[in-house]
């Protein structure tokens, strides 16, 4: 038998070693279960259904002077609706808040001071994130394209969605750095590696077969999940209203998207960066051997870079939009106010567009590298 046909033998060796870990089965299941309280859970929180239900009266209604005349004569100054009756305007309320301010008494609230208030939130965000001329320009352009005034939609089961998805990432973390930390370090651990160097599939095939297998484990997860938590959600509450602008979430984004393409968006880059967290687990795997210091080096580093990420100051561009990019801080539905663009090519890119590729070409390299250790230590150990 040709060695090259054994792969196959190999890979599904390798698959069941990662299924039969029983803290990563228990782990897996933890993760399940998560799914369905996602689903229930992060898109009503205290919400019952009669008032979600109110809250959707207004859909499909334009936010132009007549629909906000109304809001305003049914609160009071501080927004907050004056009869239970009109219960349906509170959601309304939330925008108004995000573009006026919160705890502070409203003057004349019309058409043209919220939509004039919105561009002036937006130049301040211009300021904030120092952006160049170039970028300030991108963003105009963009604006230009979007409609107004916008339809109006209540947005709880989009908003609970997007931040459903976001939630994803750190459970990925937890079961696949579980599940994969001691994919390199078994037969070393059991000194069982000479006996593998021994056969005619001992390096290269191995090594090949144990990435395609954590990686197919890492698709599987994050898809099962994701199937689960979206599936949930689309017949518990359905998912009729993904066709609203991203506007009417967040006001301040100038992205021309609707809330379904948000979630496209959040839905790919959570995919690409659990690929990312599965090629740095085998990495690391590869190059120490060891499941428990594996453990230790990802979670550490996960969580050093998340809190880098929140202090390095927005005046240090280049560094602070590079830490931007790692997926704890780049998988959140607030992307759409990320204003700092990358240049290339004397073109912008958005940040999750330069993240989606980062991602994919360090998973890449990292699978390169990996097997370069790899063979190093087998010649080294032998």
């Amino acid at each position: 038998m040709k060695k090259n046909k054994c792969f196959g033998t190999l890979f599904g060796f390798e698959l069941r070693k990662i299924l039969k870990n029983k803290i990563a089965i228990v782990a897996f299941l933890i993760f399940f279960v998560f799914g369905f309280m996602q689903g229930e859970l992060e898109v009503t929180g205290n919400i019952d259904t009669d008032t979600l239900a109110e809250y959707s009266k207004f859909n499909g209604r334009l936010l132009d002077e007549e629909f906000i005349s109304e809001w305003d004569a049914v609160t009071d100054e501080y927004g907050k609706v004056i009869k239970d009756e009109d219960i349906a305007y509170d959601t309304m309320t939330e925008w108004v808040r995000e573009i006026a301010g919160y705890n502070i008494v409203l003057g004349d609230v019309s058409e043209e001071t919220l939509y004039a208030g919105r561009l002036d939130g937006i130049e301040e965000c211009y300021a904030d994130s120092y952006l160049d001329e170039g970028e300030i320009e991108y963003w105009r352009a963009q604006e230009e394209k979007i409609d107004k005034p916008f339809v109006w939609r209540d947005a709880y089961i989009e908003f609970g969605v997007q931040n459903g998805i976001s939630n994803t990432i750190i459970i990925m973390l937890l079961v696949l750095t579980v599940s994969l930390a001691a994919i390199f370090s078994m037969e070393t651990q059991r000194k069982t590696d000479p006996m593998i160097r021994a056969s005619i599939n001992g390096i290269k095939e191995l090594y090949f077969a144990k990435i395609l297998a954590g990686t197919v484990f890492c698709l599987a997860t994050v898809f099962i999940y994701l199937g689960i938590f979206i599936g949930y959600v689309a017949i518990r509450w359905g998912l009729d209203g993904m066709g609203m602008v991203e506007q009417v979430i967040y006001p301040f984004t100038q992205m021309d998207l609707t809330a379904g393409q948000t979630t496209v968006i959040l839905v790919v880059l959570t995919i690409l960066a659990s690929l990312l967290l599965s090629s740095v687990t085998m990495f690391v795997s590869c190059v120490l051997r060891n499941g428990m210091g594996t453990m230790a080096i990802i979670m550490a580093g996960y969580f050093a870079l998340f809190a880098l990420g929140t202090t390095i100051p927005l005046k240090m561009k280049t560094l602070s939009k590079l830490v931007c990019l790692f997926p704890a801080m780049q998988i959140s539905p607030r992307i759409v106010y990320e204003f700092r663009l990358f240049k290339l090519a004397g073109h912008y890119f958005r940040s999750y567009q330069v993240a989606a590729v980062t991602y994919a070409l360090i998973s890449a390299v990292l699978i390169v590298i990996g097997y370069v250790f790899y063979k190093r230590y087998e010649i080294k150990s032998n």
